[in-house]
């Protein structure tokens, strides 16, 4: 039977050797929201940094919060302009014919029929105007609400970007200590060995 994403992050950390109960359930997830797609991405950046303790793996949630976020205020702002368009649409054909008319060509047209759409076209074109004043009209409306969205956006990248930069540096700095230890080993090593064989030609010059 195949793996769930959920249990295949449990056997990750299992493997690992963090403790099961370490880390918190995250609070990212949002009631509606796909929760298996929520580990299928934990489980690619887990795979991707491969976290060597309970703090990368810490890290590792941090990231995957925030590309949650991201993707959170990506869908919010789609469907924001989505919503925006029809109102958009709307407006621009109430000028064009009656408020009925208008509201009926708007709904078949969002319902991608063939004969609505043309008639939107063709409405367009009589009035010198393209599917672009719609665009404009929708943005014009919205423009605040998506200006926020993408400074949250951005935000969240660049909160991203500074735990993967943490990451790499407690790695470098991880990778600093086992240098040092290294040579402190060889260090008491070769002196050992200098010690012993200084030992031995003493031992020798005596029996000479």
């Amino acid at each position: 039977m195949a793996q769930t994403a959920v249990e295949q992050d449990t056997e990750q950390d299992a493997t690992s050797g963090v403790p099961l109960d370490a880390l918190p359930a995250s609070q990212a997830i949002l009631i509606g929201e796909d929760e298996e797609q929520y580990h299928r991405i934990l489980d690619e950046v887990t795979r991707s940094v491969q976290p060597a303790d309970i703090i990368e793996r810490f890290w590792v949630r941090d990231v995957t919060d925030l590309l949650w976020e991201a993707l959170r205020f990506r869908r919010l702002k789609g469907s924001l302009l989505h919503f925006a368009t029809r109102a958009g649409l709307h407006k621009v054909l109430t000028e064009l014919v009656d408020y009925h008319a208008a509201s009926a060509l708007v709904h078949r047209w969002f319902e991608q029929n063939d004969k609505a759409r043309q008639r939107v076209d063709a409405l367009l074109k009589e009035a010198g105007l393209s599917f672009d004043s719609v665009l404009a009209q929708a943005l014009a409306e919205k423009l605040d609400h998506i200006e926020r969205i993408d400074r949250m956006i951005t935000s969240a990248e660049v909160r991203r970007h500074a735990v993967l930069r943490e990451i790499n540096r407690h790695r470098d700095a991880v990778a600093a200590r086992l240098a040092r230890a290294s040579e402190r080993v060889l260090e008491a090593e070769f002196a050992e060995i200098e010690s012993s064989a200084g030992q031995r030609l003493g031992h020798d010059g005596e029996r000479a």
